[in-house]
């Protein structure tokens, strides 16, 4: 009877092998149920992702042909198994145990107990003078436990699967078929990790958003604008702090995934009228970018150009793109997920590109330049700030910039970044 039962678990255990299917799906939604687009659902485990889409709808799924290769407990302390090797990986000082049961769940050696340091250490099965048989291995972190089948096969080859934990009397006792979580993350959101006990099934997850702030709807100004690109053209102003003195030009169509870039704008003679290249500014934004230009709608005044300065007049630009950062993260924001925050650039025309030169220095830049402005008399150290590609858009050898343009052009040329020269 025991030969019969034994044979039928391991064709049993052979049949299950074969393949091992992945097939989870549901929905990330808010607290109030609301789907979240674009929210990022992981099985590390298995190296698996999926993005939700505007329904807050994810499918995770694989078929896994061999799971000798496989990971039994993960996190920064993990069980793995691979070719037969179990591999113990303790991310700091743990007790760490390896024991040996039969399929009755009776304990047949305890090969391994000690106290181990941080590191790996591995344990090859196939080598143990016990495993021409079929047997059940325990391997325990500390308090976390997780244990496989081992089946020889007669061609010197093996295979595992995951199998039982111990119970409170030394014995083994049936496991759930899987001990993995799901992490789900999305942008103003608390990232949450699910623990499941099944690689197959509906996990539906609700998160929580972050402390993220408020949110200012912006007012549309009574200005007409377009361009030459695929979008309509809205602009608008808005009252929050860091954006309250300048002009937004923005495509009509938002929502998550547009992906538009964000671009920055001072105006010639640094004055803050948020209106002054309209035009120029339209244009860029129907193209598909974010467009933020200093000054308010028929704004008066300005700030004084200083070269020795710099950082100080880059300053509102600067407080452009934290608010456009800011509100993309917003779920409470129209700008939600509508932005891309890895492509930023600063412009600005004649005393306007000093605004932009006072960019340089925030890593957030991506590219940058100047439009009838150049850098005369600039001191060496600015150079050294240039990481990324720089535009010069200059109006010609009769333009008061020029001369300082080409110096700015021809110091650039000799450090490492991509520099581009338009001039009449």
């Amino acid at each position: 009877m025991y030969r019969i039962t034994a044979m039928c678990l391991i064709m049993a255990i052979g049949n299950h092998l074969q393949a091992q299917t992945i097939a989870i799906n549901g929905k990330v939604t808010d607290q109030s149920g609301k789907g979240i687009n674009r929210a990022v659902v992981q099985l590390k485990s298995k190296n698996l992702a999926d993005t939700t889409d505007e329904e807050g709808a994810y499918s995770l799924s694989a078929e896994i042909s061999s799971v000798n290769n496989m990971t039994i407990l993960s996190g920064t302390d993990a069980i793995s198994l691979r070719d037969g090797i179990v591999t113990v990986h303790c991310a700091k000082p743990h007790q760490v145990r390896v024991e040996l049961f039969d399929i009755r769940g009776n304990l047949l050696e305890n090969i391994l107990e000690k106290s181990a340091t941080t590191g790996d250490f591995r344990f090859d099965v196939v080598k143990h003078r016990l495993a021409v048989n079929m047997m059940v291995i325990r391997v325990s972190i500390g308090q976390r436990t997780a244990s496989f089948r081992f089946l020889p096969f007669a061609n010197g080859q093996s295979t595992a699967s995951a199998s039982t934990v111990a119970s409170s009397d030394g014995k083994l006792a049936k496991q759930l078929a899987v001990d993995d979580e799901l992490e789900v993350s999305a942008a103003g959101y608390v990232t949450k990790k699910i623990p499941i006990t099944s690689y197959e099934g509906t996990v539906n997850v609700t998160l929580a958003m972050e402390d993220v702030g408020t949110c200012t709807a912006s007012q549309k100004v009574n200005n007409s604008a377009s361009g030459s690109g695929p979008h309509d053209v809205v602009i608008e102003t808005n009252s929050d702090p860091g954006i309250n003195k300048g002009t937004i030009y923005r495509p009509e169509d938002l929502g998550p995934g547009k992906n538009y870039p964000i671009f920055v704008w001072g105006e010639g003679a640094c004055t803050q009228n948020g209106l002054s290249n309209s035009t120029a500014m339209a244009e860029i934004a129907s193209h598909g970018y974010f467009v933020v230009a200093d000054g308010i709608p028929n704004g008066t005044g300005g700030i004084t150009m200083d070269r020795s300065k710099l950082e100080a007049m880059g300053a509102p630009l600067r407080a452009y793109i934290d608010w456009a950062i800011a509100e993309n993260r917003k779920p409470c924001s129209a700008y939600y997920q509508s932005l891309d925050t890895t492509k930023i650039s600063s412009n600005g025309f004649s005393c306007g590109g000093l605004m932009a030169q006072g960019t340089v220095m925030d890593p957030r830049i991506t590219t940058w330049g100047v439009t009838s402005s150049g850098m005369k008399g600039a001191d060496p150290s600015f150079y050294d700030m240039i990481q990324t590609p720089v535009l010069f858009v200059e109006g010609g050898p009769s333009d008061q910039a020029y001369d300082g343009a080409k110096e700015g052009y021809q110091s650039i040329s000799k450090i490492d970044v991509p520099v581009m020269w338009f001039s009449k």
